[in-house]
């Protein structure tokens, strides 16, 4: 929980004893999870056990009418943790360590700083030099970078911040919230965000967050760790950091058990989306089922993992863990579900998995020793998690849109429409699916999809243009012969075809950079859309976005803005859920639609598709407690077992 009023008027009083301390707290903030090693929470089974309480902390450690009656975590700067600053070549520890690193920061030099779930790579968000050089570091030349800012008024002079935004910010919580840059400011450095016109900005939440910005309006601080791994958390990885990426580290001696990242949202509707759910919200429960079930355990996806842990019906979402194609992440998955079962004192009988064969969690869930394995369809996993974030149990209308989910038939999902209840769903329509030609290549590489897009709706020659014709001839033979170039319906990737096509983005350098990017540039005043059409003469219904592609090149080769195709791009698929998601209901007088998968992190597909459907009085639910991306996974895969175990025992 974050820095209390209290504890930071005692961190910026010299006449208490607390001045400048940086790892003050008590009941009402401070690091729990991240610091517990068993239960019940008492001091001696957390990281702060070998701190031995001097006399007044103890007074107040036992005083009932002191606010840190209690504080397991309480201590002050004769018995608690105290800072180092390690620099290349030798390190220091003395009062200086705090004044030394931000004189560092000041000079422009990148600084790693142990926080309360692991390390971030800090440097000066107001220096353009200082960002590119940490993305050089790092080889992050694109993905966004979070700034934390010293108070409210520093985000609002930058960034534009309303009512249910600001609420984010201050909440104990403290994640990152995205917000729209203001365009008058030019201060904070472009290369922040360098695809979008956000910001995710977020406030100080430890005491020693409140002392280093006191000299700062803005700090990047970004997670402390390579690309795909999980975050450094401890003195024994450090040289990952310190040297290739940072040129000093400011430490501290209270270890950490849970690495946890900060979380990331913004606010949609008047609505909280997740965008990674972490520090601040775990391991708050949510309730799946009624209490007296099994314990389960859910394994979550591949990419952007959660695990989930079900105990008398409440469900118990871990912390991001991250791709687990990464020999260290899949390491730490493993070792935090054992520590989790330890913590939470449960025992799975089951465990729910996806169905993709070639996913490490799948592999994981079939070498379990847990005699009951229930495989969830990827997409049925995402409407679940709606579900059972809202307490829906009758039959719903399901929208998934994502990148990839692997399907019942052996292909590639990502853009499907069923009509699902917890244990079971029917595939009622879905897009048009097209080659993905190169696998994985293609979803680093958009152009791929691009031609695999316009040699399907036969425009090659629209697309020999474009792309280079060695490369293309090379692709498009690949995907009239399906040779590596497996069937897909992603929306996801028929997002990367557009912006490919339009020259937004050939090459990728995060994940989606392709669909943001061509959200980025849209222009929202926009109301029109291109053609599509809905193929109803079998089952199930297929989305046919050929006459898009068509009046997309069209509209291209006129010299119609790229923001104005864009948007029109947006209003077509929002509006062809409404539509499909019309279709259903007059056929199954069905009216909740529930709405999930990673595409609708996409924040104007979401805002038209909702008022689409709303305007046609639909009731619509979508994740507001956990990501809409895969992150949700395990949560919809805990609900579909839950499900399905209770219906096999009734």
């Amino acid at each position: 929980l974050a820095t209390c009023d209290d504890c930071l008027k005692d961190i910026l009083d010299a006449k208490n004893r607390r001045c400048g301390h940086a790892f003050t707290n008590c009941t009402n903030c401070g690091p729990r999870f991240t610091i517990i090693r068993d239960v019940p929470y008492d001091r001696k089974r957390t990281t702060m056990a070998k701190f031995e309480m001097c006399e007044p902390c103890e007074h107040e450690h036992h005083n009932p009418h002191d606010r840190r009656f209690h504080a397991q975590p309480n201590a002050c700067k004769q018995c608690g943790p105290v800072l180092q600053l390690r620099v290349e070549g030798g390190s220091t520890s003395d009062d200086a360590d705090l004044v030394k690193t931000k004189g560092l920061l000041r000079r422009g030099r990148i600084v790693a700083i142990k926080g309360v779930g692991g390390y971030h790579l800090a440097c000066d968000a107001l220096s353009a030099e200082s960002t590119a050089r940490l993305r050089s570091r790092k080889h992050r030349p694109h993905k966004p970078l979070a700034v934390m800012f010293r108070d409210i008024a520093g985000v609002k002079e930058l960034c534009e911040v309303n009512e249910a935004e600001e609420a984010e910010l201050l909440s104990a919580a403290r994640p990152i919230v995205l917000l729209a840059r203001k365009l008058t400011e030019s201060r904070l450095a472009r290369s922040i965000s360098p695809d979008t016109n956000t910001v995710g900005a977020f406030l100080p939440y430890t005491p020693l967050h409140h002392l280093l910005l006191q000299d700062f309006q803005a700090l990047v601080m970004t997670s402390g760790n390579l690309t795909d791994e999980p975050i450094i958390s401890d003195e024994a990885e450090l040289p990952t950091l310190l040297g290739p990426i940072a040129d000093a580290a400011l430490m501290h001696n209270r270890s950490i058990v849970h690495k946890c990242d900060d979380s990331v949202l913004r606010v949609v509707n008047g609505q909280r989306q997740f965008l990674r759910r972490a520090r601040g919200y775990v391991p708050n429960p949510i309730r799946v089922a009624a209490p007296g079930m099994p314990h389960i355990l859910a394994v979550g996806g591949e990419l952007k993992n959660t695990f989930c842990l079900v105990r008398d019906g409440q469900a118990f979402l871990s912390q991001h863990i991250g791709n687990l194609k990464n020999y260290k992440t899949y390491s730490y998955f493993s070792s935090e579900i054992e520590s989790w079962k330890h913590l939470m004192r449960i025992e799975p009988q089951v465990i729910a998995h996806d169905l993709h064969p070639g996913y490490l969690s799948t592999r994981f869930a079939a070498i379990a020793r847990i005699p009951n394995k229930v495989g969830v369809q990827h997409h049925h996993a995402h409407i679940a998690s709606v579900m059972a974030e809202h307490d829906l149990h009758d039959l719903v209308i399901g929208v998934a849109l994502d990148g990839t989910g692997y399907g019942t038939d052996n292909t590639i999902w990502g853009g499907e429409f069923m009509v699902a209840d917890r244990s079971d769903f029917e595939r009622v329509a879905h897009f048009k699916a097209y080659r993905l030609p190169g696998g994985d290549k293609a979803v680093e590489e958009p152009w791929r999809m691009a031609v695999s897009v316009l040699t399907s709706e036969g425009l090659e020659e629209a697309g020999m243009r474009k792309f280079p014709a060695m490369k293309w001839r090379l692709v498009e033979k690949m995907t009239k012969a399906g040779f590596n170039s497996p069937w897909t319906s992603s929306a996801g990737r028929l997002f990367d075809a557009v912006a490919a096509i339009l020259g937004l983005c050939d090459v990728t350098s995060y994940e989606a950079q392709a669909a943001i990017r061509l959200e980025s540039i849209a222009d929202t005043r926009v109301t029109d859309r291109y053609p599509f059409v809905v193929q109803t003469w079998d089952r199930p219904w297929v989305l046919d976005f050929g006459p898009t592609v068509r009046a997309i090149l069209t509209e291209r080769r006129q010299g119609v803005a790229v923001s104005e195709i864009s948007a029109k791009f947006h209003n077509t698929i929002a509006d062809s859920v409404v539509h499909t998601c019309r279709f259903v209901r007059g056929q199954r007088d069905l009216n909740i639609v529930a709405l999930s998968g990673g595409v609708f992190q996409n924040e104007l597909l979401l805002r038209r598709t909702v008022e689409g459907l709303q305007s046609r009085r639909f009731r619509v639910f979508t994740n507001t407690a956990v990501p809409l991306n895969d992150g949700g996974l395990a949560l919809g895969q805990a609900a579909v077992a839950a499900e399905r175990v209770k219906r096999k025992c009734a």
